[in-house]
């Protein structure tokens, strides 16, 4: 089972300036988009990473996401769907917190 693509949210708040663009290959894949989206309740950024290459691992994902919330404020909370190439997904609560990566699985 391979991850097809990820999607992250973040309040546009606790986006630091500046944040440098990842380079989607080390995360797995060849393609990444960041956007901001203004709703009438939140504003959020979101990080959407796609067309994963041939040896794209969740753990290598996981790795480099630690990697490049270094950039944020610890504790700074955001949501991650991981979609993998059976179609199913997999929907997280998370924070980097204490030099680690920590996540909870939401139903």
């Amino acid at each position: 089972m391979s991850m097809t693509s990820v999607t992250i949210t973040v309040p546009a708040h606790l986006v630091p300036g500046g944040l440098p663009t990842p380079n989607a290959k080390a995360f797995g894949f060849n393609g990444f988009e960041r956007s901001f989206v203004n709703s009438d309740k939140d504003e959020i950024t979101t990080f959407a990473f796609f067309a994963p290459v041939a040896s794209c691992t969740e753990s290598q994902f996981n790795k480099e996401l630690e990697k490049y919330f270094w950039h944020f404020a610890k504790g700074t909370p955001f949501n991650m769907t991981k979609v993998f190439d059976d179609q199913t997904a997999k929907h997280h609560r998370c924070k980097y917190l204490n030099e680690q990566l920590i996540q909870e699985n939401i139903a």
